[in-house]
Formats: C-alpha cells, structure tokens, sequence
C-alpha cells in the first residue's frame, strides 16, 4: 500500500515537471501559430514573458517596417534641417531691409551738397546764379598775401569804406598788374562806370559762417582791363582784371570793398558807408582765409542793387584820360612806410 502510494506521488511530480516545461514553451508554439494565423512577422526571442502571453494586445510594426520608418522620419529631419540653412542667411531681412528704408541717404548726400540751395539771407529777385561755396579768401594782390603790395590807404568808417592797394615800387609801376578774385563766386556786375570809378567788377560770393550761408560782395575799381563778365563763375585766386587808373584820374592802384549789404551796387551814396554794411577787407580776408565747404553748388540772386536802375550809365561823366596826377598825401606816406618796412 505504502509503496503504491509512493509511487502514485512520484507519477505526479513527473507529471507536474513536464507539464511546467510545456508550460514554458507553449507560448512559442502559440505565438508561431498566432502568427502564422494572423500574418505578423515573428516576434524577437527576446520578448518578456508578459510581452509572450499577451496574444490579444494590438499587433506591433516589424524591425524592418521600424527602421524603413526610421529612415524616412531621418530623411525628413535632414530635409528640414537643409532648408532651414539653406534659408538662413534670408532670416535676417529686418537687417538688410532696415538700412535700406533708413534715410542713410540724407546723411551721405545731404539735400546742401547735392541741389543747388539759395543762400541765406537773400530775397531773390529775377535771375539767379549757382556758384561753389567759399573754401578761404585771399588778397586780391600778390595772391595770396599781398606780397609786394601795400595798403596805400585802409578802411575808415563813415569816410572810406574799402582799401586801396599799390604796388611798391610806387606811381604807375604796377599799371596793369594781375587782379585777382578773393574767392569763388559769381560776378553780378562788370562795366566801365565812369564818375570817377573807371571799369568795375562786381563778385558775389558764399560762405558757411556759424551754421549757415552768408552772401558778401567784393568790390575791385579803378580797373584797366576786365576780364570777366556779368554772371560767370569764378573762382578763388582767378585773375579777373588788371590794376588801372580809373582812365587816368589817379595813380594806378587797386580799390577794394568787402559788403556785407548785397544791395548797394553802384549807388554807394544811398546807404551808410560804416561797418553796418560794410566789413574791414584786410580783416574780414584774415579771418577768414579756411572755411568749410561742401561738394554742391549755391542759388544766389543776380539783380538785387535797389537803386541801380536809375543811373544812367550813358549821362554818367567820363574822366577818360583826365591826367590830374592822381595820389594823396595819405597814400604818399603809406608808400614810404611800406618801402621802409622791406629794408
């Protein structure tokens, strides 16, 4: 009895072993018929046991459906990453945009430098000019310096408001010696004026002072030859007369005004011959011998002399070949202190 039991007991735990090993692999026969039944491909021998018995769990994507995935999903990252290289430098538009709507332009080629700019103070009055703006102005003898000259008389407010200047060797040593323009500008009159000025030029010029554009007049009178005319442009140092007699009414020599009244013209009397419209020429000439200027050109009016219009130039007196010697004892001492200054 005892020995059929034992026996029956170890039956069973042979039959208990075997059905455990079954156990182990039934899942691999039933996944292989699943898979044969439901066209999966074959799972990896690597599966958890979990992963093993759950045959109802959704069916997944084969390692070669994973990496075909794989390369594409690769493909389509590099693809965005070159276009977005590629685009790159086009990203920064605001960069390139920007200096473009700025008006950089205003500030490389200012409205003053490019377009011709009335110069101020000025009321026009029918024709206009262009002219370079003033870069310096010189002696308009012995240029630049006035070497070899002298100031045979200076500016005296309310009596003489110009400068005459001799040549040293004194009389009419210096009788068509070069007369030249003190800077650019515009000559706005040109003509023989007789009563006592002979031959006239007339140069209008403009300059930058204290942020804005100025106009002065120069004067050159007693003229034995003109070598401009009425509205050309000249400029600085360029030789626009010869030094005269005034047809023979004095010595020759050189009579110099600098105006600041740009109306005055030929009709001097009318206005006030003192520093309210007139400038010190030798002073107004060394202040300003450097001034800053620009590229472009300047409008300045041609016809502004208020009394002009009523003088008439063929009734005017003609001194022509007067020969009254000419010369004042000013200018006779300014000569001797000039020779005596060069020894």
């Amino acid at each position: 009895m005892r020995k059929t039991f034992l026996a029956g007991v170890l039956c069973g735990f042979v039959v208990l072993t075997q059905t455990r090993a079954q156990e182990v692999e039934v899942p691999r026969e039933s996944n292989a018929k699943v898979a044969t039944s439901t066209a999966l491909p074959e799972q990896p021998k690597t599966q958890t046991r979990a992963e093993q018995t759950n045959i109802s769990q959704p069916p997944e994507l084969t390692a070669e459906q994973m990496r075909k995935a794989g390369s594409l999903a690769a493909e389509r990252v590099k693809r965005e990453s070159q276009s977005e290289q590629t685009s790159t430098p086009e990203t920064p538009k605001p960069q390139t945009t920007k200096p473009e709507i700025v008006p950089v332009r205003l500030l490389d080629r200012p409205p003053r430098e490019k377009e011709p700019i009335a110069a101020e103070p000025m009321a026009f009055h029918g024709d206009t000019a262009f002219t370079k703006l003033a870069d310096g102005f010189d002696f308009p003898v012995g240029r630049p310096d006035a070497q070899g000259y002298y100031k045979a008389r200076g500016f005296q407010s309310h009596g003489h408001p110009g400068e005459d200047w001799d040549g040293i060797g004194g009389g009419n040593t210096d009788l068509g010696d070069p007369i030249y323009s003190i800077s650019n500008g515009v000559v706005v009159f040109a003509r023989d004026c007789h009563m006592g000025w002979g031959n006239v030029v007339i140069v209008r010029h403009a300059y930058r002072e204290d942020g804005t554009i100025k106009n002065i007049d120069s004067l050159y009178g007693h003229l034995d030859r003109m070598l401009v005319h009425r509205g050309e442009a000249v400029s600085r140092g360029q030789k626009i007369a010869t030094m005269g007699t005034a047809h023979g009414l004095y010595d020759a020599h050189l009579h110099l005004e600098i105006r600041k009244n740009v109306t005055i013209g030929m009709s001097r009397a009318a206005f006030a011959q003192d520093d309210s419209n007139y400038y010190d020429p030798s002073q107004f000439i060394l202040s300003h011998r450097h001034l800053k200027t620009g590229t472009g050109t300047y409008r300045i009016a041609m016809n502004t002399f208020a009394h002009d219009a009523a003088i008439r130039w063929d009734k005017a007196g003609n001194y022509s070949h007067a020969q009254t010697g000419g010369g004042s004892s000013e200018s006779a001492a300014a000569l001797n202190k000039a020779i005596a200054s060069q020894h």
